[in-house]
């Protein structure tokens, strides 16, 4: 695809370059060849944007396109095969000491000199690559194809923007924001599935019908997540059901995610029966996505989900189809749902939602409202159509002009379209840059139902050779590639603000997913250089008719023979397996030597190591969750190996000593591994910007020792870094060799210790030491001011570092992340933090030893006064959304009082933009009045647990949610004027329940109580569920007198 020659074309011409500029081609005897093959490709790019534009259309442009896909990856080959080998030459002996007699431009290539077999051989494919390339454009002529055509609007990266510091959750839309009606339809059809059927069914299925990018998925989501779906149903399972579903896979997905052992059974009986028995444990939801046919009901799941209904009634299967005869095949009561196209008013208000952030938006598109509804109309009220329209006017001005230019772009009617492709998707596509074209088609190699993690696939792009760094260099040098993460990240984040892919953490970004019929899209663009085998059986047996393959995706476990035509497949540059196989990968990757990405997750892998040194282009090796034991000892032979993850291999227990050599390793995760050493010399791996887990260790051997931490100082490109085991760091000199403060460019930081040994020691000499010995340490950790977030885990001293204490804390003005965890002996939280501008979420647990919260927590920054003090005019916390406060078990009382009603600038309200806030295990008798204040407008979620003191919940008049689970001196709550939802668990005494007229549901639980508590009869929610004692819940007939306090109560569910 045209596409993919774009986004590579930069990438080969630089090599080109390169070498031209080092004299390669002269030392190849091919110096005309290197100008040649330049020229050319220089000649056909003038084609390249006509060609993209009609190749769908077109099979003879296709056909055009795919020779020069082949010559253009053809040549990347070629040309980093000559790099390989003058890298293998460098490092021998006797290059080194001929390189002193040379002059540098000669030196990388040496070799050739005495190697012209190979000179030969490389000239000899350049001179091919020439020909075949000369022919192309020859060919090119019959087309009349427009040279130059202007069809990417956008050719600059679009990361530009996106820069380190970006606050990236100002781009997030959130996904299922389409007017009331989504939470109108969550709230009825949650409440469809708790409740029991007059007739005492034992298993009813919910079925949710509509068009495809209606929105069924999003709001099978949102009942799934549901707090009351979560208190109900004991087990939930979500299914992605295929078109072409593999009836073992199904079952055994079935069994995983309902908990249940799957153990050696292959057979199908065998798994349905552990199947019934796995639901048949606890009451079950089960939702089957994405249904085209009761097939996968009638053959697979009917008779062990009815079975084990039995045993469980009240379970529900909860449907999304696009099928309203569906419900009805599966012969179970059922209960039809059917989602519809967005009125007007809730369209309008979903377009003009991708607009909403930053805020002062909202109002520069109203006046464009006349063409806003043309191009809704163009989109038939589908919510996913609107976003993704939505999503690329985001990136226009805001004119009558550009939005005229998008209503009336001949994507709405191309004709000679394939009827797959999505005109509102194809509308989208268009305007991509080259780049991120190929990024988009990329992210359809993750199947339905697996998330794309950001730094998983940046790195296969970066691999892959589709991101450039920032100016365009593409050189292996180590400071032409220092943007290429910033870049790959701006690139993700581009697909998010234009809706192509969807985070499903609105806080962070960091995992997504894709649309199933955006996944369509995306494959059918792709289909003729990936393929993804999920239970397809025939995708496998047909991809050897097909023409060479690049990428390639297994989900389903295979068979020796499936998996010997596979390996006809040599031009593979991506190979991903997500499913667990006992196959013989290793000696197979003999056959896939272009591979540049290889990442096999829960697979047997161990033998693939032998093989490894054999991939000579491998520059991404993701072995997550295998039962890899080692790393090949010649690991340093793989020259162009950039990434290494290892997540969760918990038989790899050492990093072999060449792993040192790796120049251009920039991320190694060992995070779950039992790695607890590192090779000296670690620290020449001068390349890593990610560097996950890295173990503290020492060795007193020697002269005055050495310790690991010294072997991160030299890695001043990093940008992620986490260490663990600082408990093992005797003296703040070793700590001080980490330069940690000095790394310019860090934004993620994990500092990790073990409280274990401290609090399990008996001497408490020894305690005191090691205690003053981890103080020492960890201020010589000071974060560089650029960090974003920060995690500090099991650090046993008494006193925090001074740089977590004002003044030091505001310098951390890009700190957005906060976490500390397993703090045992710090008695207060630190200060300062109300200074930082960009903080917004702030997690503290485990912290035992804290009693008291005194006002300088929520303070603002103060400056100084004619040698007094002043408070600032700026509000404390400005940017804070997430609060949890969690397991403080001696925390009794915090400080913070209201403002008076003549609050001014010089005294705001701290934590304005709190939406959620939890307190969790402590002894807080009371919610200070500064944070129940009628002036918070934010605060949306409240959660208290096992507030063992409290006495009142008052004055929260923004909290729609509200959990109190665990309180046993609770007496009261009221004045929560907006409150809709509230659960209440075992909080006996609890007497008034008022101020709350928007209440709309109650789930109360309590099996200790003999009685209903009187505050019922004081409330009107539609929805009340109750969990009691078999004799109250029997006692609940109408006429009795616990039946009247309830009996106003439209929806009432009592369960045992």
């Amino acid at each position: 695809m045209a596409a993919v020659l774009e986004a590579l074309l930069p990438y080969v011409m630089k090599m080109i370059t390169n070498m031209a500029e080092e004299e390669v081609g002269l030392l190849l005897g091919v110096h005309g060849e290197m100008e040649k093959l330049g020229r050319n490709l220089g000649n056909v790019k003038a084609f390249l944007a006509d060609a993209e534009r009609r190749r769908i259309r077109d099979e003879l442009v296709q056909g055009w396109v795919r020779m020069l896909k082949g010559v253009m990856y053809d040549a990347t080959d070629v040309l980093e095969l000559g790099q390989l080998k003058a890298e293998e030459r460098r490092e021998s002996k006797l290059g080194r000491s001929m390189e002193k007699k040379m002059p540098d431009c000669c030196q990388p290539f040496l070799f050739c000199l005495r190697n012209p077999v190979f000179a030969h051989k490389i000239g000899s494919r350049i001179k091919e690559l020439n020909q075949r390339l000369e022919e192309i454009h020859k060919e090119a002529a019959k087309f009349n194809f427009i040279a130059n055509l202007s069809s990417y609007p956008e050719q600059r990266p679009e990361a530009a923007e996106y820069s380190r510091g970006h606050r990236m959750t100002s781009e997030f839309i959130p996904s299922a924001v389409v007017g009331e009606q989504m939470e109108r339809d969550t709230r009825l059809l949650v409440q469809e599935l708790i409740t029991t059927d007059e007739n005492h069914v034992t298993l009813k299925v919910v079925s949710i019908v509509g068009m495809g990018g209606m929105g069924k998925t999003t709001l099978a989501q949102k009942i799934f997540k549901d707090t009351t779906i979560d208190e109900h149903f004991k087990t939930k399972i979500w299914l992605s059901i295929t078109q072409q579903f593999n009836e073992l896979e199904l079952l055994r997905s079935a069994i995983k995610h309902a908990g249940g052992d799957l153990g050696v059974e292959q057979d199908n009986t065998l798994l349905t029966r552990t199947l019934t028995n796995t639901l048949s444990a606890n009451k079950f939801l089960l939702v089957l996505d994405d249904m085209w046919s009761a097939r996968a009901w009638e053959s697979i799941l009917g008779v062990p989900v009815t079975n084990a209904s039995y045993k469980q009634p009240g379970s529900r299967v909860l449907v999304t189809t696009r099928f309203q005869d569906l419900a009805p095949q599966m012969h179970q009561p059922f209960y039809l749902h059917r989602v519809n196209p967005l009125d007007e008013d809730d369209a309008w208000s979903l377009l003009k939602n991708q607009f909403s952030q930053p805020s002062n938006q909202v109002a520069r598109v109203d006046h464009l409202k006349d063409t806003g509804m043309k191009i809704i109309k163009k989109c038939g009220g589908l919510p996913l159509a609107i976003k993704i329209v939505g999503g690329l006017l985001r990136t226009k001005p805001q004119t009558e002009q550009a939005w005229e230019a998008i209503l009336n772009h001949h994507a709405w009617s191309s004709d000679g379209l394939p009827h797959e492709l999505d005109r509102r998707l194809y509308l989208s596509y268009e305007h991509l840059s080259p780049q991120l074209k190929q990024c988009f088609i990329y992210c359809s190699l993750f199947p339905k139902g697996k998330t794309i993690v950001k730094v998983d696939v940046t790195s296969m792009w970066i691999s892959e050779g589709f991101i450039q760094p920032q100016g365009g260099n593409s050189s292996h040098d180590d400071d032409d590639d220092d943007g290429l993460e910033e870049v790959a990240e701006g690139y993700f984040q581009e697909l998010i603000k234009r809706n192509l892919i969807e985070p499903t953490d609105q806080i962070t970004g960091h995992e997504c997913i894709m649309h199933d019929v955006v996944r369509f899209f995306a494959e059918f663009i792709a289909r003729e250089e990936s393929l993804v085998v999920v239970e397809d059986k025939l995708g496998i047996a047909t991809c050897g008719d097909k023409g060479p393959l690049r990428r390639l995706c297994i989900r389903q476990s295979i068979t020796e023979a499936e998996w010997a035509i596979l390996q006809r497949q040599r031009s593979l540059r991506t190979l991903i397996i997500l499913s667990g196989t006992n196959l013989n990968l290793g000696d197979a990757f003999s056959n896939f030597s272009c591979l540049r990405v290889i990442s096999i997750q829960g697979a047997s892998s161990d033998s693939l190591v032998q093989f490894l040194c054999q991939l000579k282009h491998l520059r991404n090796l993701d072995l997550k969750d295998t039962d890899i034991s080692r790393l090949p000892d010649d690991i340093n032979k793989m020259k162009f190996l950039r990434y290494i993850s290892l997540v969760d291999c918990k038989k790899l227990d050492h990093l072999p000593s060449t792993i040192v050599k790796l120049q251009q390793l920039r991320l190694l995760d060992i995070s779950g591994c039992n790695v607890t050493v590192v090779p000296k010399g670690f620290g020449r791996l001068t390349n890593l910007r990610s560097l996950y887990s890295f173990p503290v260790h020492m060795d007193m051997d020697g002269n005055g020792g050495w310790c690991s931490l010294e072997e991160i100082g030299p890695l001043s490109h990093l940008r992620n870094l986490e260490i663990k085991g600082l408990e093992n760091v005797s003296e703040q000199s070793w700590a001080e060799k980490a330069m940690i403060s000095s790394k310019m460019h860090l934004t993620y930081l994990v500092l990790n210790c073990s409280s274990s040994r401290y609090l399990e020691s008996q001497d408490e000499l020894e305690k005191q030491q090691q205690q003053k010995a981890t103080e020492e340490v960890f201020e010589k950790l000071y974060p560089p001011t650029c960090v974003e977030q920060l995690w500090v885990e099991g650090y046993f001293g008494r006193h925090l570092p001074h740089w977590m204490m004002i003044p030091a804390t505001s310098a951390f003005k890009s700190l957005r992340y906060l976490t500390l965890k397993d703090v045992p002996c710090c008695t207060q939280l630190p200060d300062g933090l109300g200074q930082l501008p960009s903080l917004e979420s702030l997690v503290i647990e485990d912290a035992p030893a804290i009693k008291s919260v005194r006002p300088e927590f929520q303070a603002s920054s103060s400056v100084a006064v004619g040698g007094g003090v002043a408070p600032s005019t700026s509000a404390a916390f400005p940017s804070l959304t997430n609060l949890c406060l969690e397991g403080l078990c001696e925390w009794e009382e915090w400080e913070w009082e209201e403002q008076g009603e003549d609050v001014t600038a010089d005294a705001m309200m701290a934590m304005p933009a709190l939406k959620k806030l939890t307190i969790d295990n402590c002894k807080l008798g009371r919610l200070p009045p500064g944070l129940a204040s009628s002036k918070r407008h934010a605060l949306r979620r409240l959660n208290l647990y096992e507030l063992s003191k409290l006495t009142c919940v008052e004055n929260f008049p923004s909290v729609v949610e509200l959990d109190v689970f665990d309180c046993p001196e609770l007496k009261r709550i009221r004045g929560l004027s907006r409150l809709q939802r509230i659960r209440i668990i075992r909080c006996p005494n609890l007497e008034a329940l008022e101020g709350v007229p928007a209440l709309d549901s109650i789930w109360l639980r309590d099996n200790a109580m003999e009685t209903l508590p009187e505050y019922l009869r004081g409330v009107n929610p539609r929805h009340l569920e109750l969990t009691c004692s078999e004799e109250l819940c029997e006692s609940l007939s109408p006429g009795s007198s616990e039946w009247d306090k309830i009996s106003h109560i439209r929806h009432t569910l009592s369960t045992m």
